[in-house]
């Protein structure tokens, strides 16, 4: 069990190099330690170190690990003839995380620009992202900024319609979480299912049928390769479990109660998920949990916030899949300029870029806000609620609405309270998360 006191759990310095310098750094990379190496960080250190040890550590995705690894293997290999291989490790995944909350806030930035058609609202969502209410996990011995990189930098790609690049950074975020796959769907529906992707094919009356659904077939084994290129990641390290864990089982008896040695259609991950952390549907529904009901309840509203805001604003569209919406005209607004970097994937965007508070309600971000109800719905029913602060951390969606909220309150006198709402629960939220996090308490 590595939820104990970091010196149970850091051996002493291993050092080649002694001497008050080298007492003073180690000093200093245990009080960053003790700040950062809580929860789940110390599966990361201990599999970046070690390796794969213990059947649950098969709950901790490898990427960081392995990026922790090679750092402290190069760059701070300095650093860790001094304090030691393991403090080492720890600065190189504090090295890592906060490297890619940087990049995921750059990354963010470009693809609300990209995807919103409106330069300010972007800022302001990457803001949000900054202040995130899961800015803690960001910045300690997680995979969550890591994770949020890999997940805009893909979404960024595809709006680019550069798909087997996007599915490529999929791909290697399903070594880093187990969701990443999932954001594949935006491959299917760009290809398969809105209504500019079956434009083409209405368009051009003169093409034999033949040639139409030839053209139909390659768009959809198109999308089945990228979606097989995004699950890559997460199948060889649940490849990589499955012989692990079962290599050395020769006879039924062993393999009792692990249910993947023998059937195909049940994972290492799922397992270790059930049996070492009780994840499954409505488990988590019980009265001694709803103090991290009411941690959760204030990311809860904020999502049904959105998604409601969202399918009000045009229920014809959300209902229809945007083939059908209701015709808005457009009103030019003073101070308005034109959008410097359209997105073509995006609707038929305006001559002028739209007004903050509109931006959200573009027919863009339809596909975001669908996704964005089913991992609502999942992490309600079938997770541990409190985690969903980080949960929903590489959903730009989510950054998207808080922005718009807070653009939004600014133009209207009688709003500026959701604007002091959602930014005191951003603000509020990740600096007591800091406390809670750096001596053992929940969420985590």
């Amino acid at each position: 069990d590595y939820d104990s006191s970091l010196s149970v759990f850091i051996r002493p310095a291993d050092r080649a190099i002694d001497g008050p310098a080298s007492l003073l750094l180690e000093r200093l990379a245990r009080g960053l330690a003790q700040i950062v190496v809580r929860w789940d960080a110390f599966y990361f250190v201990d599999i970046a170190d070690a390796g794969y040890v213990y059947e649950q550590e098969h709950a901790f995705f490898p990427l960081l690990p392995l990026l922790m690894r090679a750092l402290a293997g190069t760059l701070l290999s300095p650093l860790a003839s001094a304090v030691g291989r393991q403090l080492a490790l720890v600065v190189a995944g504090v090295v890592v995380s906060n490297a890619s909350f940087v990049l995921a806030a750059a990354t963010l930035y470009r693809l609300g620009c990209r995807q919103l058609s409106n330069e300010r609202l972007a800022y302001v969502s990457a803001l949000m992202f900054v202040i995130a209410p899961s800015n803690m996990f960001m910045s300690a011995v997680y995979t969550e900024s890591l994770f949020a990189w890999l997940v805009f930098s893909a979404l960024l790609l595809v709006t680019y319609e550069r798909y087997l690049s996007a599915a490529l950074c999929l791909g290697v975020s399903g070594l880093c979480r187990s969701n990443g796959p999932i954001y594949a769907g935006f491959f299917i529906w760009n290809l398969l299912v809105r209504r500019e992707a079956w434009a083409a094919f209405a368009s051009d009356r003169n093409a034999p049928r033949w040639a139409k659904i030839g053209r139909l077939l390659s768009r959809a084994l198109y999308s089945l390769v990228l979606v097989a290129v995004s699950s890559a990641g997460f199948v060889a390290f649940e490849m990589f479990g499955r012989r692990e864990l079962c290599r050395h089982c020769t006879d039924a008896g062993a393999t009792e109660g692990r249910r993947y040695c023998t059937d195909s259609m049940s994972t290492v991950y799922g397992f270790v998920q059930s049996r070492y952390w009780d994840v499954g549907f409505l488990r988590y529904y019980s009265l001694q949990q709803l103090p991290n009901f009411l941690l959760a309840a204030p990311m809860i509203l904020l999502s049904v916030a959105g998604i409601w805001s969202y399918a009000a604003h045009d229920l014809a569209r959300i209902a229809s899949l945007g083939w059908i919406q209701r015709k808005r005209k457009h009103k030019h607004k003073p101070g308005l300029k034109p959008n410097p970097n359209p997105n073509p994937n995006a609707e038929a965007a305006p001559a002028l870029a739209p007004a903050a508070p509109e931006a959200y309600f573009g027919r863009g971000i339809l596909p975001h806000v669908y996704l964005w109800a089913v991992l609502l719905l999942v992490a309600t029913t079938s997770m541990h609620v409190q985690v969903i602060t980080r949960f929903f951390s590489g959903l730009p969606v989510v950054f998207w609405f808080a922005g718009h909220a807070v653009a939004s309150a600014q133009l209207d006198a009688n709003r500026r309270w959701v604007r002091w709402a959602v930014v005191g629960y951003f603000v509020g939220y990740g600096l007591v998360g800091v406390v809670l996090f750096s001596n053992f308490f929940p969420p985590a």
